[in-house]
């Protein structure tokens, strides 16, 4: 996630107001990495680097990863210093990978005493590109262009009033995520969500089992 371009200069970046660099698009990709992997990881690392945008104060660059007991791992990567983007997506397993690549949008218009006129939303605005490779005996890789799922508007919040008026099951995770276990800025000492250890100037956060599941993770 991210890009090279200086943060916004709105509550976002303000690591006092919003908690850091985790808590924005961290929220949202930490949480759909816990409803696709099952259970609580075993350990949470995060740390961050502060180099380029000074004048705000959430890290440039926040790198979180997830380690289960069984093995299974992942990592989230939020970047203002990225050159080159990564992709929204990459999950990889023993019989494939999906790639979930951001896709951009152009708008164009032709407006009075400017002519023609260019504008780019935010790369996250669209449906990211989804394509499945797989391997298949007697023929090799194979790559298939997944399509978008079918669009529910609404859908979260008319589940949560079922939910709340009706008794129907909540499709949403009842934990929180791991952002609150990896904050870009881990704690020194006994640390909430466990402990903080310094090793050549970086930080990480290594979460214990039992302290994880009370920390929400």
């Amino acid at each position: 996630m991210g890009g090279y371009a200086h943060p916004c200069r709105t509550w976002h970046s303000d690591t006092a107001v919003s908690g850091g660099a985790g808590y924005d698009w961290g929220s949202h990709h930490v949480d759909w990495v816990l409803q696709l992997i099952s259970g609580a990881p075993r350990v949470v690392q995060a740390h961050g680097h502060k180099r380029v945008w000074h004048d705000v104060t959430n890290h440039d660059q926040i790198r979180v990863r997830m380690i289960w007991p069984d093995g299974r791992e992942a990592e989230f990567l939020q970047s203002d210093i990225a050159a080159v983007r990564r992709p929204k997506f990459y999950v990889q397993g023993t019989a494939g990978t999906l790639v979930g690549s951001y896709r951009t949008i152009t708008l164009e218009a032709i407006e009075p005493g400017r002519g023609y006129v260019a504008t780019q939303p935010h790369h996250a605005e669209a449906p990211a590109e989804l394509v499945l490779a797989r391997y298949e005996s007697g023929y090799g890789i194979s790559e298939t262009r997944l399509p978008p799922a079918v669009d529910q508007p609404f859908a979260f919040h008319r589940n949560l009033a079922d939910h709340l008026h009706l008794g129907e099951p909540s499709r949403s995770p009842r934990r929180r995520s791991g952002a609150s276990s990896a904050s870009s800025k881990p704690r020194s000492g006994r640390a909430r969500a466990g402990r903080a250890r310094r090793d050549r100037g970086r930080r990480e956060l290594t979460c214990p089992p039992r302290r994880c599941r009370s920390a929400g993770v």
